[in-house]
């Protein structure tokens, strides 16, 4: 098995990174990086090239290189955070149909594992989780790309590019940023520790729920999704979430449980979000179905090795 990784030095791109080794120690892995270094160190295993997906002469040389079986395109944008809407969709669309097209010049049949975002649905009912024939509802410019994404490869989908798109929802866990919910809360609860800031987590909205699996939990789908006794399927939309929402305020009151020194709470204006959904879950069947695949880590779990790992870096409230 030839593997590329696209986004392999970012927060999820390590995790799956460290599931491939692990998990297919036979495989051959490359894995792009274009950015900061990654908060994660990667395997041995993985051979890294330096690449923007922005460049379609880069892109092809990548292609040549690793002559790829499998992909999984992480790379792009997580969230609105650092990009204006054009800067975005020229990384979220432009760029992964311009990886596709490499693709198939290149010739070969390629599974390929796209990833999506569970917020393309927008809010979902309180006790019906999102399903994936659900018509797409997106808001804020980070879904209508990831929305826009799908829609643009669908019809590049065939017996040589067979196409996964995993919906995932909130994922979180050791190394991403704190521009995401738990992170910041966790990032701000070790600096009060260290005693770098005053015993106050500053917070937005706390009503809203959302749907959280640990990294590790998700890149484990994702690798079940391309495995070899998955059935191939020219085009394919799953879930990659708990099906369970949970209230934001759950969240924070397990982390400041977990703090080793007491807390209070103070709402931060430039916090809230106006766009804020109240609810955004995923059904996880048909991920199960397909894989077997369920949620091993706990919630709680989640949420002390986050902490953790904020604990032990340098200036963890700064």
């Amino acid at each position: 098995m030839r593997v590329l990784i696209t986004g392999a030095t970012g927060f999820v791109g390590g995790w799956l990174a460290e599931e491939l080794a692990r998990a297919e120690p036979q495989a051959r892995l490359w894995g792009t990086a274009h950015g900061p270094a990654p908060p994660r160190p990667l395997p041995d295993a993985v051979r890294v090239v330096p690449c923007d997906l922005g460049d379609p002469a880069a892109v092809r040389d990548v292609v040549a290189l690793a002559r790829p079986d499998r992909v999984f395109h992480l790379a792009g944008f997580a969230s609105a955070a650092g990009g204006d809407r054009e800067r975005i969709f020229d990384v979220n669309v432009r760029a992964t149909v311009g990886l596709l097209e490499a693709l198939a010049e290149a010739g070969g049949e390629c599974r390929v594992l796209l990833a999506s975002s569970g917020y393309v649905y927008g809010a979902t009912e309180p006790g019906r989780p999102a399903r994936e024939d659900d018509a797409p509802r997106p808001v804020g410019v980070y879904a209508e790309s990831k929305a826009a994404m799908e829609a643009a490869v669908r019809p590049l989908a065939g017996a040589a590019l067979r196409l996964t798109v995993t919906r995932s929802f909130n994922h979180t866990g050791p190394g991403q940023g704190p521009d995401f919910v738990v992170p910041a809360f966790a990032r701000q609860i070790a600096g009060i520790e260290r005693g770098e800031a005053e015993p106050v987590v500053r917070v937005g909205n706390l009503e809203a729920r959302r749907d959280f699996l640990h990294v590790r939990d998700v890149v484990r789908a994702y690798r079940l999704l391309l495995d070899g006794g998955v059935a191939a399927a020219d085009w394919r939309v799953v879930n990659v979430a708990s099906g369970v929402p949970v209230a934001i305020r759950a969240v924070l009151d397990e982390l400041t449980a977990q703090a080793r020194v007491k807390v209070s709470v103070e709402t931060d204006p430039a916090r809230v979000r106006p766009s804020d959904m109240p609810e955004c879950a995923g059904d996880p069947s048909r991920l199960a179905a397909l894989t077997g695949w369920r949620a091993e880590t706990s919630l709680a779990e989640t949420l002390a090795e986050t902490l953790d790992w904020w604990r032990a870096r340098p200036a963890a409230g700064r």
